[in-house]
C-alpha cells in the first residue's frame, strides 16, 4: 500500500471541525483506527484549546453508537473502536472528545477553551460509558494485565465471585479464621503490603481469591497479572501497573479505591534462588511490597504459591512485610468426614484436600489422577 493523504483541520463557519485543510499523510504501517486520535490532536492543535483532560476506566458498554451523531472521525478495528467527536452542542462549549473502546476499557481525552466545559463533558461520557461495577448477580470487574508492545495491555471482564458465606465450609477451620481476619473491620490495609497465600496444589486458593474480590468490592478494585514473571523483570510494566489510576470516581473530591493485586503461582520468583534465577526481580518486588516505590500506593498485592514457606526467600516472610501469611491445607480427617457427611457421601476418615473432598462428592477414585480444581 502506498502513502496516502487526508485532507483535515479546517473548522467551519459555526467553529465545528470539518476534514478539509491540513494534510495527514499516513502509510501502510499506521493501524487505521487511531487515526481519529490524529485529528483530534491536528484540531485542537489548531484551534489552540487550553485544556485537557484524560479518560480511563472499565465499562461494559461495547459500542460507541451512542456518541457517532457527534461523531467526525471514526475507526473500527477487530476489537477496538475510535472516534473524534465534537460536543459542543451538548456541553454548550466549545469542546473536542477522542474516545477509545478496547476489551471493556474506555481510553480518551477531552479538550476545550473553558475548565468547566471539560466537567460537564467528562461527566456526559461517564453518563453513556459507565464505570463498571459488582452486580447483585455476584459479577465483579476484573482487569486482566500483560505486557504488550507498547508497555503494559490491559483486558477487562466480569467474573463470578461467590461471597466468603458461601464457601467458608470449603476450609479448615484454621484456614476460614484466617481470611475471615483479612474480612473483619480490624483489618486496615496499607500501602503495597503483601498478603501471601501457600500451600499444595487442590486446597482452595484460586477460589479464596473470587470470594475475596467480592468482600472487597466496595473499596477495593480487582488486578489480575497474567505474567508475573515478567511483570517484575522489567521496571517500565511493572510501573505502568502500578501507577495505574481509573478515573472511577465520580468527582474529584473522591478517594480513590484501592487495588487488590493477584499473582498467581509465583514460587519460582519467591523461592530461596530467586534472586540468581530472574535477577534483580525479588529486589524489584521487595522494593514494591514495602519500599520507596510501594510508600503512598492504595495497592494491595496477593501472591499464591504451591511451595512450602520453608523453601520462599526469607526476605519475603519476615515479620512486617506481610499484611497475611496463610498456609491452605488439607482437611484434617475429622473436618474430611464431617464435610464429606454432610453431603451424604460415605466417610473416609483421612487428610484431603479440597480438590480430593469434591472429587469423592463425584464419584471419582481419588487414588487415581484427579483434575486439580473443583466446583464450588
Amino acid at each position: 500500500m502506498s502513502d496516502q493523504t487526508l485532507d483535515s483541520g479546517s473548522v467551519t463557519e459555526t467553529g465545528g471541525p470539518r476534514l478539509g485543510s491540513a494534510r495527514l499523510v499516513f502509510n501502510e504501517s499506521l493501524e487505521l483506527p487511531y487515526l481519529p486520535y490524529s485529528v483530534f490532536v491536528e484540531q485542537l492543535m489548531g484551534r489552540s484549546l487550553p485544556h485537557i483532560r484524560t479518560l480511563q476506566w472499565m465499562t461494559e458498554v461495547e459500542s460507541l453508537d451512542d456518541v457517532l451523531p457527534y461523531a467526525v472521525s471514526t475507526g473500527r478495528g477487530q476489537v477496538d473502536q475510535a472516534a473524534m467527536l465534537d460536543v459542543a452542542s451538548v456541553v454548550g462549549g466549545e469542546c473536542l472528545a477522542y474516545i477509545y473502546l478496547k476489551l471493556g476499557y474506555l481510553y480518551g481525552h477531552i479538550a476545550a477553551r473553558e475548565l468547566p466545559v471539560v466537567a460537564d463533558a467528562e461527566q456526559w461520557v461517564k453518563t453513556l460509558f459507565p464505570v463498571a461495577q459488582a452486580t447483585e448477580d455476584h459479577t465483579v470487574p476484573l482487569t486482566f494485565w500483560s505486557v504488550g508492545e507498547y508497555g503494559a495491555h490491559a483486558i477487562a471482564r466480569g467474573i463470578t465471585a461467590p461471597s466468603w458465606k458461601e464457601i467458608e465450609r470449603n476450609y479448615p477451620e484454621a484456614v476460614r479464621n484466617e481470611v475471615a481476619g483479612l474480612l473483619s473491620r480490624e483489618f486496615h490495609p496499607s500501602g503495597g503490603q503483601l498478603i501471601l497465600w501457600y500451600g499444595p496444589p487442590g486446597t482452595g486458593k484460586t477460589n479464596a481469591l473470587r470470594g475475596l474480590a467480592w468482600e472487597w468490592r466496595s473499596w477495593c478494585d480487582t488486578h489480575y497479572v497474567t505474567d508475573p514473571e515478567i511483570f517484575f523483570g522489567r521496571s517500565n510494566y511493572m510501573l505502568d501497573v502500578l501507577l495505574q489510576e481509573d478515573d472511577a470516581g465520580a468527582n474529584d473530591r473522591e478517594t480513590p479505591k484501592w487495588r487488590l493485586l493477584i499473582l498467581e503461582d509465583t514460587g519460582e520468583l519467591l523461592a530461596a534462588d530467586a534472586k540468581e534465577q530472574a535477577g534483580q526481580g525479588l529486589s524489584r518486588f521487595l522494593n514494591v511490597v514495602d519500599g520507596i516505590i510501594g510508600q503512598g500506593l492504595r495497592v494491595l498485592i496477593v501472591v499464591t504459591t504451591n511451595e512450602p514457606l520453608k523453601l520462599l526467600h526469607p526476605a519475603v516472610s519476615r515479620p512486617g512485610r506481610c499484611a497475611a501469611k496463610i498456609e491452605f491445607r488439607a482437611f484434617p480427617a475429622a473436618e474430611a468426614a464431617a464435610w464429606l457427611e454432610s453431603r451424604g457421601v460415605e466417610v473416609t476418615e483421612r487428610e484431603l484436600t479440597l480438590a480430593e473432598l469434591f472429587a469423592l462428592s463425584a464419584g471419582l477414585d481419588v487414588e487415581e489422577s484427579v483434575r486439580i480444581g473443583f466446583v464450588p
